[in-house]
């Protein structure tokens, strides 16, 4: 599995509008995709808003983290060009005042699902053993 994240910046002083960015922003994305591209993500996971390691909400790096999950590197190397079309660039970043301090960071990268966490617990214990 293949993921395009948007990473959106905190900043002092600025909330992070959640409901805009699912309720408005989210679905206007999707529409462009769609549109644009032809092509609709297998699923997308929303982070945030986010805190630091500290647990303070003004520490965290980022405000929220959007995680648009596609089946192959093809689509999301697709995905990436979104921009590249003027309607969707203009639409997508006059929204990008009423929900978020600026416009997101991009990273792309493959995905993998750790999910035989009791295993390597095991491992580590054996480790412990010697």
């Amino acid at each position: 599995m293949y993921m395009l994240a948007f990473l959106y910046p905190a900043a002092p002083g600025h909330s992070f509008d959640a409901a805009h960015w699912k309720d408005v922003h989210l679905p206007l994305g999707l529409g462009l995709t769609d549109k644009h591209l032809g092509i609709r993500p297998r699923k997308i996971l929303l982070f945030g808003p986010g805190q630091g390691g500290d647990l303070r909400p003004d520490s965290a790096p980022h405000a929220a983290i959007a995680a648009v999950m596609f089946d192959d590197r093809e689509s999301v190397e697709r995905f990436a060009t979104l921009f590249e079309f003027e309607e969707a660039a203009r639409r997508l970043s006059a929204d990008f005042p009423n929900y978020t301090a600026g416009p997101p960071a991009i990273l792309v990268s493959e995905v993998k699902e750790v999910t035989d966490i009791d295993a390597m617990i095991e491992r580590f214990h054996a480790g412990e053993a010697h």
